[in-house]
Formats: C-alpha cells, structure tokens, sequence
C-alpha cells in the first residue's frame, strides 16, 4: 500500500461508535417502516414542491442512511478506472452519470483529495428529477483486503478499525443552496450489524487491491431528499487527522462542490430505460 498515494487520490473519500437503536447505527424496521416509504411531508408537500429554492434542504437522519454507506463503497470498489468512468476525476456529465443508481433513484457523489493549489474539485452536471442524493462528508472503510491501518480480520476487527479512524475526523462542512448543514456530527453512521461484503476490482479509484471482501464503514452521510427542478449548489469538506497513525502520519482533507441541474420531467434528456442498473436487493428507500 502507497500512502502517499493519497495527496493524488481518493481512498479514504470523504469515510465512535454508533448511538442508534441496537449499538451499529441500524434500524431494524427501517426497511418496513411506512413513514419512511411513503414519507407525505416531502412526497407530496406543496411547499417543498412548488416554492423557490431557498428553503432549508430536508436531509434524512443518519439511521436511514446505514445500509445505503455500504452500497457506497460496493460500488466505488466496482469500478475500474481503465474500461469506465472515475466520479472523482470526469468533472462533467458522465462522472455525475457513474453515480446514478437504482434507475436514477439515487446519484451517489463523491469527495476528492484537496489540491494545494487548485482547492477541491468543482463538479457540474444534470440530474434527473425525484433522485435522492448521498454523500460522504468523509468515511473510512476497514476491510480484509487491505494492509495497516484498514484491515481487519473479521467484523469486530473492522468495526473497531473505521470506528477509530473516524474518530479523528474534524472540521467538517456541508452547504446547500446557501445553507450550512448544522450538526454535520449527527449524521454519523457505521454499516449495520454483520458488516457488508464486496467486490474490489482491477484499478479501482480507491486503490483496494482486488478480490472478494469484507468489511465495515464509518462515515458522516448526508441523504438529501430530492430537490426541486433548477440549479443548486451542493459544497462538502472534512479532515482526517491521522498524523498518530504509524502507516500514515499526515492529516488528509477531501471535499467537493457540485453545481447540479435538476431537470424536471419535461425538459429531462434522461430516457428512463438509459440509467445505470445495479443489482442491488429490492429495498424501501425513499
């Protein structure tokens, strides 16, 4: 493993123990919980719909984000930089496109290595309309393919490993639209209970050596429910601080900013059968 890799690249992207319910930050009945599902305040609210941008962004709490942290990281570890897109480099519509998941449900976005020079990367692109949004202020991810500092052997290890790594994140930010997220802290969450398994492949962006694996996240995520029609501006950024870490010694920064166009429905130029499809399980996200 190169640490110094990461001045030049994403691996830790913007990745204490949970507090949520049973002790791993997961819901049990989330997933059947019809008030998730079929949520009228932001369904069907006509303020939400219909008034200009400039409205508070409506952000789902942390425990309905757990799952879809681990989804996360299957798909980044998913793709390989020399036959596909990498969201943390293509800057235009096809590094936004990569993120589409579930039929443009979701657009996962993602956080780069800051630049001493150039600052964090700025991101610019159109989305469908009715698309949630997710993403890492930072995360970590301790799994059994890597060396020291991110392996671990099995769940408690790798449980233990991102919970500690993330306790050292600091100074962190989320912006919509003008406003500051308050408390980003709250929106900690790791993978549920059991840990999550993946598939890293051949030169992927985050630098996993490839094969078959398992492991457990730690992140602060932000969920937003979707926005309205129109151009928005979505900024994030957070530090690791890992200057105690033997293998490391350096504190990391990841950020972005996204300038996203939601088109609405007339104007789209999504046909809908065009999306990325993952073979995710059926799950009752918003």
């Amino acid at each position: 493993k190169r640490y110094e890799d990461y001045t030049d690249n994403d691996r830790v992207n913007s990745s204490h123990q949970s507090y949520y319910d049973n002790g791993y930050g997961y819901q049990e009945d989330y997933r059947n919980n019809e008030d998730y599902r079929n949520n009228e305040d932001y369904r069907n609210n006509e303020d939400y719909r219909n008034n200009d941008k400039n409205k508070t962004p409506q952000i789902f709490p942390a425990n309905k984000v757990s799952e879809l942290g681990d989804r996360w990281w299957q798909w980044i570890t998913g793709i390989n930089n020399a036959t596909e897109v990498n969201p943390f480099t293509d800057l235009g519509q096809d590094g936004c496109d990569v993120g589409l998941q579930d039929n443009g449900k979701f657009l996962f976005l993602v956080g780069s290595a800051k630049n001493n020079v150039t600052g964090f990367p700025e991101h610019e692109c159109g989305i469908p309309q009715g698309t949630s949004i997710l993403f890492p202020i930072v995360n970590v991810l301790c799994d059994n393919l890597e060396a020291p500092p991110f392996f671990g052997q099995n769940e408690t290890d790798q449980r233990i490993c991102a919970n500690n790594l993330l306790d050292k994140a600091f100074d962190l930010h989320a912006e919509i639209d003008g406003y500051e997220v308050k408390d980003p802290e709250q929106y900690r969450i790791d993978s549920p209970s059991g840990g999550f398994n993946f598939t890293a492949v051949q030169n992927n962006p985050v630098f996993i050596p490839a094969g078959n694996g398992t492991g457990v996240s730690d992140g602060f995520w932000i969920l937003l429910k979707p926005l309205k029609p129109g151009d928005h501006t979505i900024t994030f950024s957070g530090k690791l601080n890992f200057t105690d870490v033997r293998e490391i010694g350096m504190i990391f920064e990841f950020g972005a900013t996204y300038f996203l166009e939601v088109q609405s429905h007339e104007k789209s130029y999504y046909p809908e059968q065009n999306y990325p499809e993952q073979n995710y399980p059926e799950q009752n996200y918003p």
